[in-house]
């Protein structure tokens, strides 16, 4: 083995470059990069590096030998030569790092049966203290793992199967925010909690172990309703706000939000009473005790329900609509499964049970195509043989009029009145379908229309 000394008389006077860089410890040098120095820079180094040591180690002998075999400035330009010094010191390096594996193995296997004795021993710490440990680190894994999950399955699988419930088969873009999977992120990750912390209880009262398969059941089906409800909740606001776009019917959504509630209630309490062992069929003995004294109440329940149900599929109105039925008038704005709100002439809001419309005669203001108008105004007596060319005059006006529907009717002026000094023109015409106010300002213009008729020719009112 070659010494410090004979690699320092190795080195050239006139040495330009060389690459060493070594960091020296009392057991080990690691050469970490090339820097070229000048010879006697170099001889100082190697000189303070020797001061240091008392001994030098196996590994560092290897690397110096093989360093010492290439210091000759014709060599280091060779890539075959530095090929091979790096080989030699990577060896070096794995040699090093193996011996440090084998003694902390051998480390580890002296200590591990003093750790497993003292595992045994302590009943305690297997019975209590790593379950309780172990199934906290599990729940804090899961409970941030569960969205990094749910967001990657997103990326794959984003459509939402309610929206084809709902009519949608145009392939529109949702966020995760109002996708299937942030609805079941946070019921996922509350079941994973609850049940993390029931078996944590199970442990230190082990009284309650016995109940842990029925509250995980429960849990379970809870779980279940919360997510069915935050979905149902994601499906209809996106299908709200692109029902222009996608061509839904409004009045259909809300029936069948209303309706899908009603199913996930049902579902609620048949999962519940299954998993507290309950039972239909329990359920079912007590409700037909208790049947007829509430089958009166049931009977109308019942009644508006499926009046609710005709409403949807027979349409006689929709929301926004402006109906009639018996005494009841107003603006329709929400049609449920067992009411329907109403808006009336005074901004008063109506609920109205849905039983009502199937007995009453409905009339819908909204759909027709026209509106009757009919006009008088008064003329005087005098002007009698005028009459004639203003009844002309204001036809041919009302015709000209784009307000004035002429698909069923024409318009007509006649004098349909005498009385003492004076006589009554009656003007009538159908005005195509608009909003109240809009009817009441073509009315009232038709009839200065007809005023300024008059007075052009000569008559008074």
């Amino acid at each position: 083995m070659k010494t410090y000394d004979a690699l320092i008389n190795q080195a050239p006077e006139n040495l330009q470059t060389l690459t060493s860089h070594s960091l020296l410890t009392k057991t080990k040098i690691t050469l970490l990069r090339s820097q070229s120095v000048y010879a006697k820079n170099f001889e100082l180094q190697i000189f303070q590096s020797k001061r240091c040591l008392v001994r030098k180690p196996p590994f560092i002998a290897i690397g110096s030998q093989a360093f010492s075999s290439n210091a000759v400035p014709g060599n280091l330009n060779n890539a075959a030569t530095w090929t091979e010094f790096l080989g030699k010191s990577t060896h070096a390096s794995v040699d090093a790092t193996t011996d440090f594996g084998d003694k902390a193995k051998e480390i580890s296997e002296a200590l591990m049966p003093h750790l497993q004795l003292w595992y045994h021993s302590n009943t305690s710490l297997q019975e209590a203290v790593v379950p309780v440990c172990g199934t906290l680190l599990g729940t804090l894994i899961a409970w941030f793992a569960i969205p990094v999950l749910f967001g990657k399955l997103y990326k794959h699988v984003c459509w939402n199967p309610a929206l084809a419930i709902l009519g949608v088969t145009a392939e529109i873009h949702i966020p995760y925010e109002s996708s299937m999977w942030n609805a079941l992120e946070d019921p996922v990750k509350y079941l994973v909690v609850f049940m993390a912390f029931s078996q944590i209880g199970s442990i230190v009262a082990p009284g309650i172990s016995a109940y842990l398969p029925q509250l995980w059941r429960g849990a379970l089906v809870l779980t279940l309703v919360w997510f069915l409800h935050r979905w149902k909740n994601n499906s209809f606001s996106i299908a709200v706000a692109k029902e222009t776009n996608l061509g839904l019917d409004r009045d259909k959504l809300s029936f069948l939000e209303n309706l899908s509630s009603l199913g996930i209630g049902l579902i609620a309490v048949i999962g519940l009473s299954e998993a507290s062992d309950v039972g239909m069929q329990s359920i079912l003995t007590f409700s037909g005790v208790g049947g007829v004294a509430t089958g009166y109440g049931a009977k109308d329940l019942l009644s508006n329900m499926l009046s609710g149900l005709f409403l949807q599929f027979s349409k006689p109105f929709s929301i926004g609509d402006n109906i009639k039925a018996g005494s009841i008038e107003g603006e329709v704005t929400e049609i449920g499964l067992t009411t329907t709100s109403l808006l009336n002439a005074e901004e008063l809001p109506v609920v109205v049970p849905n039983s009502v419309f199937s007995s009453q005669m409905i009339v819908n203001k909204s759909r027709v195509q026209w509106h009757s108008s009919v006009i008088k105004t008064p003329i005087k007596i005098e002007d009698i043989e005028k009459i004639p060319l203003i009844s002309e005059e204001i036809k041919e006006v009302l015709k000209s009029n784009p307000k004035v529907f002429l698909g069923r009717d024409a318009p007509f002026c006649y004098l349909s009145r005498l009385e003492g000094s004076s006589g009554e023109l009656t003007i009538s015409c159908s005005l195509k379908a608009m909003k109240k106010d809009e009817l009441l300002a073509a009315e009232q213009e038709i009839l200065i229309q007809a005023v300024k008729t008059i007075r052009r020719n000569g008559a008074d009112v």
